[in-house]
């Protein structure tokens, strides 16, 4: 502790080099603490402003992830709803195949016929429930289709299409006919037209398939993108631990150098003076 300070000239620069030392020791902590070396736009005017305008475009990244986030599982959900319709389609085969055998008593053709109209409700309920956040991609009420942002600017968007899996469109051509098996000619023309709704059904799959994998791409790009931007503001406004907890170090040790310092200048004066006091 510094009890006494004399003006001599070496003593005043001593107590600068003690001031400078507090100071610089009060900003290092200051930006170990926060994590932070540029806080403000006064600590570097340059890397505040360019941090700023990098941290807006991530902001805008994060929307891009969110939407193609809903847009992933949009397309999950309408993936899982054709599918299990291509497996009930494969069901309903099974079912008409059974029906084209000539030697059907009547009671058996009108087990398969109710099992025929029973199998294509429940393919009707699987498309009906293939919904996502309010969008079914499968059910035909979105003919435009859902889009979606793809990129910070808005310039570009993701299309998944709308499309219509219900029995007796272009896609799913069967139907659920009270007739469908009740002969067995019937049963041959009704098995073409699930050969017809197989067949157009996988070119289906096979294009929303296609979406699904666009969407992954551009999300990984859009991540991949977010990380370096935020890479690039912490090389410009992150504290370096290592460094700062090493200043740190160094000034608490220049500062009880200095405050040695001047106890040793304010010594010799008193000593000075001790010889000049009477006995």
């Amino acid at each position: 502790m510094v009890d006494r300070l004399s003006n001599a000239t070496g003593v005043l620069g001593v107590l600068k080099h003690l001031q400078s030392s507090r100071t610089d020791l009060s900003q290092a902590e200051t930006r170990l603490a926060s994590g932070l070396k540029v806080q403000r736009a006064r600590d570097d005017a340059t890397s505040y402003l360019a941090a700023s305008v990098m941290r807006g475009k991530g902001g805008t990244l994060n929307a891009v992830t969110l939407s193609l986030s809903r847009a992933e599982a949009i397309s999950d959900t309408a993936l899982a709803g054709g599918e299990q319709v291509m497996k009930q389609l494969g069901a309903i085969k099974a079912t008409v195949t059974q029906a084209m055998a000539g030697d059907l008593q009547e009671n058996q053709r009108i087990s398969l016929q109710q099992q025929y109209e029973t199998q294509m409700a429940l393919l009707q309920t699987f498309i009906g429930n293939a919904s996502f956040d309010g969008a079914n991609l499968l059910d035909g009420s979105k003919p435009n289709g859902v889009s979606f942002i793809a990129d910070a600017e808005a310039s570009q968007t993701i299309t998944l299409e709308g499309r219509n899996l219900s029995p007796g469109g272009a896609v799913v051509v069967a139907i659920p006919s009270t007739t469908a098996l009740t002969t067995t000619q019937a049963a041959a023309n009704t098995n073409k037209l699930i050969d017809q709704s197989i067949a157009n059904l996988g070119e289906e799959l096979a294009a929303m398939g296609a979406e699904r994998r666009r969407i992954e791409a551009q999300q990984g790009f859009v991540t991949r993108l977010a990380d370096a931007l935020a890479a690039g503001v912490g090389r410009m406004v992150d504290t370096d631990l290592a460094a700062e907890a090493a200043l740190i170090q160094a000034l608490q040790v220049r500062q009880e150098l200095s405050a040695s310092a001047i106890n040793i200048a304010n010594t010799a004066p008193q000593s000075l003076l001790a010889l000049l006091r009477p006995n």
